[in-house]
């Protein structure tokens, strides 16, 4: 008797039965689409504030340069002088020769280009790769669906993509040039474009690298500033040694290699984009191999060693000297680096030559003075950025949820805000001090005259009041509406271009005189106290305002 198995009805008044479906299984890159339109609708303004001033700064450059010393001839005397000055050949390397106008430019503005796009490449790559994951954003992408290898990939193309995006923009800028400029070539214009692209790229896998390495984001960002501060001395090391071959392993001397404006080679191109390739692609590795949340190297954010804590604002200097340190490292070689440039400054700058003419429109005074009162400008707006980034931290905590969690602890508004204002002072303070007295000790090994050795203190020291208005600026946004707080940069960078490119592009006095930074006492004459008033007011008008709004105004989410 065999038995037979009939299924079992189904119950009244249900429908017909329908086939389990299981999930599917997510590819790789499932997702990948949506996560670069939102990744790129978040970088975009961070993007454009990089690009626009450097395509400026690329603008204006070359049609000075032909104002200036329209001939070979003319320009013998700063060639010859920006090849033997020290300070000059560690900042930029070694000038081509003869010295046409795309060689000065690829040499001097093509500098700072790299610099800003390698600077660009690695704040983006860690703001895009470790601290999304920090703050759960990359979680949150995974529970939507998106392939594993979707939160490395989507950074890792935005960011190449922003590179790209400067690099072209900088060629196309470039070529412009050549209908007014007869010394650019378009083949010199792009193989500058290309350079700064393999550069950017190259920082970008580092700074990938360093994200999967770390198990934050802040020491996967120090990681790569490490790196690209070490890219630059081995950079000076390959020019002062002559070991040409030392150029292949540091992206800062890749433009070398390319030689803009000279031999226009391609092949170092294709070769460093493919070393870009390599490290990028060993960053994927390490990223699908590490955990969530995870890094390849020890945790070293936190110790159980106990701390002896005066209070809170002890403990915000604590936790702020690390930084702090590596703010005097920097800020204290980039003076000594301006330093060892015054030894050819008597002869560069003298009443007959173009040079001092030029530099006569940017700032007044005597060769000295004008000197002095550039480099100056540029060693205070390093303190004044670590001034505004130490405030901005403030906003940064606030919306992370520290802030909500130190005051349910009993930690007054006040006395936050107090203490973050009370740091940032302090910091900048010292950091005034080092710098001005780094680079009178270096200029006074280079250069005495015109009281050279004063100049470079006390056109530093006195620009406090400037650095306190940034500053002050800074806790009014922070105070008042913390997501505002990112204008506080635009400030600075308003700054910058009044001092550098004010007079070039023929700005009225007034606006040129709305800057935070350029204005200073000197060590002759009468001094003038009013700029200086001012500055302190508004510093402290806008420490003011933000401790009264910080007091006042819900805790941003």
């Amino acid at each position: 008797m065999s038995a037979t198995a009939h299924p079992a009805p189904a119950p009244r008044g249900a429908g017909p039965r329908r086939a389990v479906t299981w999930p599917r299984r997510t590819g790789p890159l499932q997702g990948l689409e949506p996560s670069l339109r939102l990744l790129v609708r978040r970088l975009r303004v961070q993007v454009l504030a990089w690009a626009l001033p450097l395509w400026l700064l690329l603008a204006v450059t070359p049609p000075a340069y032909e104002d200036v010393y329209p001939s070979l001839q003319e320009r013998e005397p700063l060639v010859e002088s920006m090849r033997d000055t020290a300070g000059t050949r560690l900042l930029y390397g070694a000038l081509p020769l003869p010295g046409r106008i795309g060689q000065l430019v690829q040499w001097e503005t093509g500098t700072y280009l790299l610099i800003c796009v390698g600077l660009m490449a690695t704040l983006l790559t860690c703001r895009a790769m470790r601290a999304d994951e920090d703050d759960g954003l990359v979680e949150v992408q995974r529970g939507s669906g998106a392939g594993h290898l979707v939160p490395f990939m989507a950074p890792v193309l935005v960011v190449w993509g922003a590179v790209a995006l400067v690099a072209g923009g900088a060629g196309l800028v470039l070529t412009g040039l050549t209908r007014i400029v007869s010394e650019l070539t378009v083949s010199g214009a792009w193989a500058l474009a290309g350079a700064v692209a393999a550069t950017g790229w190259a920082f970008a896998a580092l700074a990938a690298l360093s994200s999967q390495l770390c198990r934050q984001a802040g020491p996967a960002r120090g990681l790569a500033l490490t790196a690209l501060g070490c890219s630059f001395a081995l950079r000076v090391l390959a020019d002062e040694s002559g070991a040409g071959w030392l150029r292949w392993f540091t992206p800062l001397a890749w433009r070398d290699l390319v030689r803009p404006y000279s031999d226009d080679r391609v092949w170092p191109l294709v070769v460093c984009a493919g070393i870009a390739v390599l490290l990028e692609a060993v960053a994927d590795g390490l990223f699908a191999r590490r955990e969530y949340l995870g890094g390849c190297l020890p945790d070293r954010g936190s110790s159980r060693r106990r701390w002896r804590l005066g209070g809170y604002a002890d403990l915000q200097a604590r936790l702020a000297l690390r930084s702090a340190v590596a703010w005097s490292v920097t800020v204290a070689a980039t003076s000594a680096l301006f330093g060892a440039m015054t030894g050819s400054v008597t002869g560069l700058l003298g009443p007959d030559s173009a040079t001092g003419s030029y530099v006569g429109r940017l700032a007044s005074g005597s060769p000295v003075e004008q000197f002095m009162g550039l480099l100056t400008v540029m060693t205070v707006l390093l303190v004044a950025v670590a001034g505004v980034q130490r405030v901005t931290a403030l906003a940064a905590d606030e919306r992370a949820g520290f802030v909500e969690f130190e005051v349910a602890a009993g930690v007054s508004r006040a006395r936050l805000f107090l203490a973050q204002a009370g740091v940032a002072v302090v910091e900048s303070v010292v950091l005034l001090a080092l710098s001005g007295g780094v680079l009178a000790a270096v200029t006074g090994t280079q250069l005495t005259d015109d009281h050279a050795v004063g100049r470079a203190l006390v056109l530093t020291v006195s620009q406090a009041p400037g650095v306190l208005a940034a500053i002050g600026i800074a806790l009014a946004l922070v105070g008042l509406a913390p997501r505002l707080s990112a204008l506080s940069w635009a400030v600075l960078g308003w700054s910058v271009f009044a001092q550098f490119f004010g007079a070039l592009v023929g700005l009225p006095d007034w606006a040129q005189e709305l800057s935070v930074l350029g204005h200073h006492l000197d060590v002759i004459g009468d001094p003038d106290w009013t700029p200086l008033a001012v500055q302190t007011a508004i510093g402290l008008a806008g420490m003011l305002a933000g401790l009264l709004g910080h007091r006042r105004r819900d805790l941003a989410r």
